[in-house]
């Protein structure tokens, strides 16, 4: 698959509540055409009330500077409401290496999946 293949991948989110833990699950490709959705939906996770929002990036074949600079958005709000904020990664991929390239991993709080 080509990156003009993966540029296209339709953007889905799902966001789901787990008790005190409100979980973001976002799929497909995340480029300009999906920053505002992305947005929307992480305030509707924060607005839930749930003390933990975890990002699953899990099925996110692509994400650019800007969906990063929305997920660092969505971690500063969290940090100043005192609640947690974590995203969930790949074991490997374009999405992974943005993470590690751009140093994001270092700052908003990441895990990886129990391999299956």
């Amino acid at each position: 698959m080509g990156a003009h293949h993966l540029l296209h991948a339709p953007l889905d989110i799902q966001v789901q509540e787990r008790g005190q833990t409100a979980v973001v699950v976002v799929s497909g490709a995340c480029d300009a055409s999906c920053h505002d959705q992305l947005r929307e939906r992480l305030l509707e996770a924060e607005a839930s009330g749930a003390e933990h929002v975890v990002v699953d990036l899990t099925a996110l074949r692509f994400i650019d500077s800007i969906g990063l600079r929305v997920l660092i958005g969505a971690w500063n709000r969290a940090r100043h409401a005192g609640h947690r904020f974590s995203v969930a990664l790949g074991h490997s991929g374009q999405v992974r290496r943005v993470f590690e390239l751009t140093g994001v991993h270092q700052i908003v709080p990441t895990a990886m999946p129990r391999p299956a």
